[in-house]
């Protein structure tokens, strides 16, 4: 768990009937560690054990909701920066890595799972961990200018995700596929016009529009919301939920093993190189449209 210049990675707030987990690192972006999910996920639960608790609020701190892993994180626990005993960079066995990808799906999971309904508050990036969270809630609100975009998978995904049955029943399988193996950006109103968000509102009138939402739907009986939410989850599972979480774990240990050929844009190298900012700028670079000729 890291901590930001205003306490941890992750505060819980009650008002009424309403709990709210926010994210805390405004420096960062809102970018999560892998301490700072596993924080997530238990502050979650917290809140869902909260009788006086009828609805959560997903939100972030300062200019975005969350712009993904925090890159520095994923490299140290990957042992992308070590070397082996030979001096040679340390790979990581197949075996370690589930260990650590298992974890991330029943992360991701805990959020499609939850017992309550959830309402992702989304202003600025939502991008990678983000854009997860976004696509397992219950409800989006989200600001005009929000940004949102499958950006994770120009690091050599391409369409290798964790949740493929939920981004399928969200938006089709031909956008599905156009969104994982662009990774274009788009804003909140084109959120609503896909399904990802149910309303885009000015910046200025996001958090009124969530909170009132929030109320609304704590109007409902307790024991309505916690049973409405299981069927629904049963039926998510029905159609193959779980089942595709621990797909996605594997597919995401095998995603971080790729051969690149030396004519592709290789993310890992390119940090290695020229550091991280540059190799998310020459990513991105490689993938936009300005970029071909």
């Amino acid at each position: 768990m890291t901590e930001s210049g205003a306490g941890p990675a992750v505060l819980v707030e009650r008002t009424g009937a309403v709990g709210r987990l926010v994210l805390n690192r405004p420096d960062k972006s809102n970018a999560l560690t892998f301490g700072d999910a596993q924080l997530l996920k238990n502050c979650l639960r917290e809140l869902e054990e909260d009788d006086s608790i009828k609805v959560i609020v997903l939100k972030g701190r300062g200019r975005s909701f969350c712009s993904g892993h925090d890159f520095d994180d994923v490299v140290e626990t990957y042992g992308l920066n070590r070397k082996d005993p030979n001096g040679r960079p340390y790979r990581m066995s197949v075996r370690e890595r589930l260990v650590i990808d298992r974890r991330l799906a029943e992360e991701y999971m805990a959020f499609l799972y939850a017992q309550k309904p959830v309402i992702a508050q989304v202003q600025g990036a939502a991008v990678g961990f983000g854009m997860y969270l976004t696509e397992l809630v219950d409800l989006v609100v989200c600001a005009d200018d929000a940004r949102f975009s499958h950006a994770e998978q120009r690091l050599g995904f391409a369409g290798n995700t964790w949740h493929l049955n939920m981004q399928i029943l969200t938006y089709g399988p031909k956008k599905v596929r156009e969104m994982l193996l662009l990774g274009s950006q788009f804003d909140g109103p084109e959120a609503v016009r896909i399904g990802l968000a149910n309303i885009s509102v000015p910046l200025d009138e996001l958090e009124a529009t969530t909170e009132k939402w929030a109320e609304r739907v704590a109007r409902n009986p307790k024991d309505a919301l916690v049973t409405g939410k299981a069927v629904h989850n049963m039926a998510i599972d029905s159609l193959g939920g779980t089942q595709q979480f621990y797909r996605g774990a594997l597919g995401h240990t095998l995603g971080t093993l790729l051969h690149f050929e030396p004519d592709e844009f290789n993310f890992f190298r390119e940090r290695r190189d020229n550091g991280t900012k540059a190799a998310y700028r020459n990513r991105d670079a490689t993938y936009d449209d300005d970029a071909v000729s």
